[in-house]
């Protein structure tokens, strides 16, 4: 696991450090390259560079995770907050390709007991990868149910789907598969591995849901509060 770790990691850096390096040294060439082209290059080069940051934020969330005991301290949270909290985060990058937000919880009550700031990060990356690979102008519908002691989420997108045999790995680091889906993400590989370990910190589980061509709806559970919490 740790030879494919380290593997993983050194390929996902390889490709923005090989753009950085190339692009640094044609703008450090003699002749230097006309301003506007060089411009366009130094936003490359600063978008490579962001992308690297974001990957090492997100290993270094992964491995705090992977080494907490999987327990709380958690309070009693009412779902609403996280979940608005998280639509307000995501809501640039929603506006820039028109994609409306469906909330089912808006008026609904729904206290669960969880790390806020973790449900947070839980939605955000969620509903992020369904902006990703929704079509502009597209829907993403977000809802809750009780079942049992827990409630369970849903986010669903109108994107092209997940073949089946790509559904379980989704949620292992750095996973890639060979659709339009991968094709699109310019995430950092690791936003569901960590939903996945927040979520079993929580004592939940987390899953998709897909029929190719008919978009992805992903589901996680956490404990819902008791009644006369």
């Amino acid at each position: 696991m740790r030879r494919d770790f380290v593997a993983n990691v050194s390929h996902e850096l390889r490709t923005p450090l090989t753009s950085i390096k190339g692009y640094t040294e044609t703008l450090l060439g003699d002749p230097p390259p006309e301003p506007e082209t060089a411009r366009a290059f130094l936003k490359i080069v600063h978008k490579n560079a962001g992308h690297m940051a974001n990957m090492v934020t997100d290993l270094l969330k992964l491995a705090k995770l992977e080494s907490e005991v999987p327990a709380g301290p958690f309070s009693v949270v009412d779902a609403r907050r996280p979940l608005e909290a998280a639509m307000e985060i995501c809501s640039p990058l929603a506006a820039a390709k028109n994609i409306r937000f469906e909330n089912l919880l808006a008026g609904e009550n729904t206290p669960i007991i969880a790390d806020k700031q973790q449900i947070v990060q839980v939605f955000q990356n969620i509903l992020e990868n369904a902006i990703r690979f929704s079509p502009s102008k597209g829907t993403i519908t977000l809802a809750a149910r009780p079942q049992g002691e827990f409630i369970v989420f849903s986010i669903a997108d109108q994107g092209p789907g997940i073949p089946r045999e790509h559904q379980e790995r989704l949620f292992e680091r750095f996973y890639r598969q060979d659709t339009v889906r991968s094709e699109a993400n310019s995430g950092t590989g690791l936003g569901l591995a960590i939903c996945k370990h927040i979520i079993r910190n929580h004592g939940g589980r987390i899953w998709v849901e897909s029929v190719p061509g008919e978009g992805a709806t992903f589901l996680f559970t956490t404990k819902a509060a008791p009644k006369d919490a």
